[in-house]
């Protein structure tokens, strides 16, 4: 049975633990503590849609940080629902990554060197029994894929790992010395590491929604800024109908390039704002100029991705009519059907790239 909430509500103003926490207070095991009665959960869940903001907020804090018995797994269950309210369906999404936060993680134990899209180079280190992937990795590997996904960064390549609980299979392909391989590296645990990258929001919540779109949970998220804000909204919100040009101008002979003008916030120093910060549109072409370039920008970061999965489908493919030379019987057969298999990607892939370098850059965001 549920504790009233008064009773709760009391319980925590007073500083005292409520039944729900007793359990983290005291430092007992929270994989220990018993299953919460999936009736008390969904009272939660339906708590966190009703009127009063108090409740609304007792009941975010029980799902995601008090009840030692509700796991992440329970309430990404209920993400599945189709009946929440939009309130209701951010609080939970807030209680899992309070979960989530405290969750044991996945790591790998290597560090990385050069970084390009689609090759983060492994660096030499020592074996490590904590890490197995450490004694399967070798320095000057590169990591390309995980899963189907070409790598185009480390912070990619974290949010995948964290993604993953220690013991699991990360799914790589990797580059050595020329050779593409596909492994299945066995992660450890990030609480092993001996410099671990710092866990901040921005790292914890993409881990979490990688998982997510692993797990087929929908983040409902909506790009607002692309699909309905477009460049004449923009154009209309910079200059609007009627209004005087902005007299602020880049002042050129200011530090770093630091803009000043009439209304221009200034910094207790006496510094205004960094220029790197801002962009001055002193007429609507500016503008237009300035989201070209981001839009071309964007393209150049969204072709990158393409261009590396096409040079590892060719050297795959290279390779592997290297051993259909010398390959005989079913060896043989198997073989051409991994070239025809790679021939068809490396198409479809190289359509795709001569499709996107056609298509004249979208220019709805400066």
């Amino acid at each position: 049975m549920k504790p009233r909430p008064a009773i709760l509500i009391a319980s925590i103003l007073l500083g005292a633990p409520t039944p729900q926490a007793y359990a983290q207070q005291n430092a007992i095991d929270i994989a220990a503590a018993p299953v919460t009665d999936p009736e008390v959960v969904d009272d939660w869940v339906e708590q966190l849609g009703v009127h009063d903001w108090l409740m609304r907020d007792l009941a975010t804090l029980e799902l995601g940080e008090l009840d030692p018995g509700i796991t992440l797994e329970t309430l990404e269950g209920y993400l599945r629902h189709e009946d929440l309210s939009d309130e209701q369906r951010a609080r939970l999404r807030l209680a899992c990554l309070r979960r989530y936060a405290l969750r044991p993680k996945g790591a790998l134990g290597v560090a990385f060197g050069t970084i390009r899209v689609g090759a983060i180079e492994v660096e030499p280190i020592p074996p490590d029994e904590r890490f197995p992937a450490s004694t399967i990795l070798m320095g000057g590997d590169q990591i390309a894929m995980v899963d189907d996904r070409v790598i185009d960064g480390s912070f990619a390549l974290r949010v995948e790992i964290l993604s993953r609980d220690p013991g699991q299979m990360l799914p790589v392909t990797i580059i050595r010395d020329g050779v593409v391989m596909h492994l299945k590296l066995p992660l450890g645990s990030y609480d092993d590491l001996n410099s671990a990258v710092r866990m901040d929001s921005n790292l914890l919540s993409s881990s979490l929604h990688r998982r997510w779109e692993r797990l087929g949970i929908s983040t409902q998220s909506q790009d607002s800024i692309g699909s309905a804000i477009t460049q004449a909204d923009w154009e209309a919100a910079a200059f609007p109908s009627g209004s005087e040009p902005d007299p602020r101008e880049p002042d050129l002979s200011a530090p770093r390039g630091y803009t000043r003008g009439p209304g221009t916030p200034v910094h207790p120093d006496g510094i205004a704002w960094d220029r790197s910060m801002i962009d001055v549109w002193s007429d609507p072409g500016v503008l237009r100029n300035s989201a070209e370039q981001r839009a071309a920008l964007l393209m150049g970061e969204r072709i990158q991705p393409m261009v590396a999965l096409r040079l590892i489908i060719e050297r795959e493919r290279s390779s592997m009519l290297q051993k259909f030379e010398t390959a005989e019987g079913d060896e043989r057969e198997t073989i051409r059907a991994v070239v025809e298999s790679l021939t068809e990607q490396l198409d479809t892939i190289t359509q795709q790239l001569e499709q996107a370098r056609l298509i004249e850059p979208q220019t709805e965001n400066p």
